[in-house]
């Protein structure tokens, strides 16, 4: 299967793919469409996937009205008329002439179409290319995956591209380089994975951008055992993963923590716990980012709560309860804590509520918190 995802992966591939896909879609050979793909993109070396895909352009919902406009187009570009509408008239037409028409009329659809196609194709591969380096990174990162399963695999491709928090982590000096970052709560390790990937390119003299976060030392926390399994899989050589509960677990000392949506999964009293035991084991300089959605953001903040509790369902843990804070909230809990934050939003591109806290031990335990910025 990633074989076959994968094939034809040149940008021009790539947009012949989809605008192959989409005509072959407008031909009214239904139940033939994904052989004429399969035979096509065998012969010109396109991503057999791709075009079959896009040839769902005629699906159940579509189909009828497509079927009609091709039909009236062949109709128009034959005879300059129009067909009525009515049994009668398709009767009297014959066959043969509805037949033409339908014909004629899904090649000049098709190929408007497929150009139409095309064109947003290319439109969204040229946003990219400006954006080449993170996007290597990024199927780099996810490629890991790919011997797993076609569900892990997917699910680090879009987790990675599409999740303003990966991005946040490796450029814009959010994360200062150090010995040792702890990732708790890793999940199946995209975080790592991408920063693994960072460290290869710093270490081989290729990585293009501004200071990378680059650590000797990757480790990640996950309790759940199937999860730590994936990214233990994913990441061996390169990282220590630990299945083990953060808050009993003996926690390494770090130069850097990060906590992406992990607290609201814990009552309050094991939150302020967990952050006090990870302060204490920070080196000192060392810093701890964390992830949380800000409770006081509206409809913004319900769409995380009820996203969480349908992927709690999901997952079978129906009785997972949720302890949120507003960012207010949070600024305060850290400051009764000795710890300084600054906080910066962190939903850009999503319906989420998420902010993004970036905390220091406090030199003067007396002093107010950073503020936000």
């Amino acid at each position: 299967m990633y074989g076959l995802w994968t094939e034809g992966g040149t940008p021009r591939q790539e947009i012949a793919a989809i605008a192959a896909g989409v005509f072959i879609g407008c031909l009214p050979f239904y139940g033939f469409h994904l052989l004429i793909c399969w035979a096509v993109g065998w012969l010109l070396g396109l991503n057999r996937v791709k075009m079959y895909l896009a040839a769902n352009i005629s699906n159940p919902f579509v189909a009828p009205w497509l079927l009609f406009a091709e039909l009236q187009t062949g109709s128009w570009l034959r005879s300059g008329a129009f067909h009525e509408a009515t049994i009668e008239h398709i009767r009297s037409a014959g066959i043969a002439v509805i037949t033409a028409d339908l014909l004629l009329g899904s090649v000049a659809i098709g190929g408007l179409l497929a150009a139409l196609a095309a064109w947003g194709t290319h439109m969204t591969l040229r946003s990219s290319e400006r954006d080449a380096h993170f996007v290597e990174l990024v199927r780099r990162a996810a490629d890991r995956y790919a011997g797993m399963s076609i569900t892990a695999w997917e699910f680090a491709r879009g987790k990675l591209r599409n999740d303003p928090v990966y991005r946040a982590a490796i450029e814009g000096g959010l994360l200062e380089s150090g010995r040792t970052l702890v990732d708790v709560g890793c999940g199946q390790g995209l975080t790592l994975a991408l920063l693994a990937e960072v460290r290869r390119q710093v270490r081989a003299g290729a990585w293009s951008g501004a200071d990378a976060p680059c650590f000797d030392r990757l480790v990640g926390i996950e309790t759940r055992p199937r999860v730590a399994a994936i990214a233990a899989a994913a990441l061996e050589g390169e990282a220590e993963i630990v299945s083990a509960d953060a808050r009993q677990a003996e926690l390494p000392q770090a130069h850097c923590v990060l906590l992406f949506d992990v607290l609201h999964l814990m009552p309050a009293r094991d939150q302020e716990t967990l952050l006090s035991a990870l302060a204490a084991r920070l080196e000192p300089g060392g810093l701890i980012v964390i992830r949380e959605a800000d409770a006081a953001a509206g409809w913004r903040f319900q769409a995380v709560r009820a996203g969480n509790r349908v992927k709690a369902l999901a997952v079978g843990e129906w009785r997972q309860q949720f302890h949120f804070r507003s960012a207010a909230e949070w600024l305060a809990c850290l400051d009764g804590l000795g710890l300084a934050a600054d906080v910066r939003p962190m939903g850009d591109g999503t319906p989420f509520a998420n902010v993004l806290f970036r905390v220091t031990r406090r030199a003067d335990p007396r002093g107010t918190h950073a503020g936000t910025a």
